[in-house]
């Protein structure tokens, strides 16, 4: 019994990292080793596993809820307010489970929390993602991971379609470890968009399609790159490496569309994080003379040379949008891409 509830711990955490990671992108969430935890009071110690570290570069703490025990919504939120006094960080709690009255309480109380594979919710942070109950887990595990969405949109942008394609140089470049290759070489398998080729001990994909065909049968299993959206006053932002032009101004400069009156630009979390060092502060509500940026899962720089994102995932994360004008507006750069 004492393994099953330490195994059950361990595995609370190993899923929290990789839920986080899977839906925020790279490697969003660190733990770090405990620090302050054995000074805390012995009952939070005894209902929670209590870790530091780190969410898309913001100091957090993460406590664990040991043994599956069941907690109400008002001890938690009693619990997390003790915690973020005592530690001086945002508390984000994790749960093995939770149902539609726990969760309706939490949210309540403004509580964050995640549920691996199910839910995230911190308004503190700005961020409220992936709040599927287990009817719609499904769905979820038919999207592919932000890592290997970006080595799908790297390939149609830059892979001959008569080569076999060896993916680990590409992640590499694209920041991603080997392992994080193997995963994304699995889920391409598994959903038969490439076919697998093996050659000695190396293994390769290859395209058995056209690449518009590949396209197709990949978009339903994308998403759009946006995380989330914050807003600044710093016209500074544009200065910076590595920012492209994104949404409605990135199609404003590809189309005949009118170039919308609020900027927007695309960074990813690192790049956030330099703009934030060097004095550039954001809202995470909308600033009605501010410049729109979008925090994205993965390098909207696809093409080095071009000043905007990518044109197929400026595609995904316009496609929900019901502005008619948008739509035909995408339709056009979908097609004039050179499949």
């Amino acid at each position: 019994m004492l393994y099953y509830q330490y195994m059950l711990e361990k595995n609370l955490s190993q899923l929290t990292v990789k839920y986080l990671n899977q839906i925020l992108g790279g490697e969003a969430m660190r733990l770090a080793a405990r620090e302050k935890s054995d000074e805390l009071p012995y009952f939070l110690r005894d209902l929670y596993d209590v870790l530091p570290g780190k969410l898309l570069g913001h100091l957090v703490t993460f406590a664990f809820v040991k043994g599956g025990q069941p907690l109400a919504a008002q001890q938690i939120d009693q619990h997390t307010k003790q915690l973020r006094e005592l530690l001086k960080n945002p508390v984000i709690v994790a749960l093995p489970e939770i149902g539609p009255g726990e969760r309706k309480q939490l949210i309540k109380h403004g509580v964050a929390f995640v549920v691996p594979n199910r839910q995230f919710f911190a308004p503190q942070l700005g961020m409220i993602l992936s709040e599927r109950f287990r009817t719609e887990s499904r769905r979820e595990q038919e999207l592919v991971s932000p890592a290997t969405q970006a080595l799908v949109i790297w390939f149609l942008h830059h892979q001959p379609i008569s080569e076999i394609w060896h993916p680990f140089e590409e992640a590499a470049g694209l920041g991603y470890t080997g392992m994080t290759a193997t995963r994304g070489i699995r889920e391409l398998l598994q959903l038969d968009l490439f076919k697998l080729e093996v050659r000695g001990r190396a293994k390769y994909l290859k395209l058995s399609g056209s690449r518009r065909e590949l396209w197709e049968k990949a978009k339903p299993h994308l998403r759009t790159p946006v995380l989330r959206t914050l807003w600044t006053y710093d016209r500074r932002i544009f200065d910076l490496s590595g920012v492209r032009w994104a949404g409605e101004s990135a199609l404003a400069l590809m189309t005949m569309l009118s170039e919308p009156q609020q900027p927007m630009l695309a960074l990813t979390a690192d790049i956030l994080e330099q703009a934030k060092h060097a004095g550039i502060f954001f809202e995470p509500r909308e600033l009605a003379d501010g410049v729109a940026v979008q925090l994205w899962r993965y390098t909207p720089g696809m093409q080095v040379k071009e000043k905007t994102v990518d044109v197929l995932s400026l595609w995904l994360s316009l496609r929900a949008n019901q502005d008619d004008r948008i739509q035909i507006a995408l339709d056009e750069i979908e097609e004039k891409f050179v499949w």
